[in-house]
């Protein structure tokens, strides 16, 4: 129902306005558990599929020995530098212009 500004809203109208937002927020709240129960267990269920191989326990057994220190240490400088790199582009004048361009439109275009 439209007012006009002259028209006043009474205590009654009030009180089911807020009843009507906190119901509406908890079916909101209720129908956002609902769905995302059934994501977590299908997201939990596919990393442990990635995890484990198609194989299960078997392949995980049958994996290859752990890698060396050198490995790992190579591993450990790709990161460092790989981080550097990323630190390096968010600090560049280009990238804080191209995100003050990218602001009207938000993040997904």
């Amino acid at each position: 129902m439209l007012r006009t500004t002259t028209q006043r809203v009474t205590v009654s109208e009030a009180a089911e306005a807020a009843e009507a937002r906190r119901s509406g927020r908890r079916d909101g709240r209720a129908f956002d558990a609902a769905l995302r129960e059934p994501e977590l267990r299908e997201r939990q269920e596919r990393l442990t599929r990635l995890a484990w191989g198609a194989d299960g326990e078997a392949a995980f057994s049958a994996a290859e020995a752990p890698t060396s220190s050198f490995e790992v240490l190579r591993l450990q400088h790709d990161m460092e530098q790989l981080a550097a790199f990323h630190q390096a582009v968010l600090k560049s004048r280009a990238w804080r212009w191209v995100q003050r361009l990218r602001r009207p439109f938000g993040r997904a275009w």
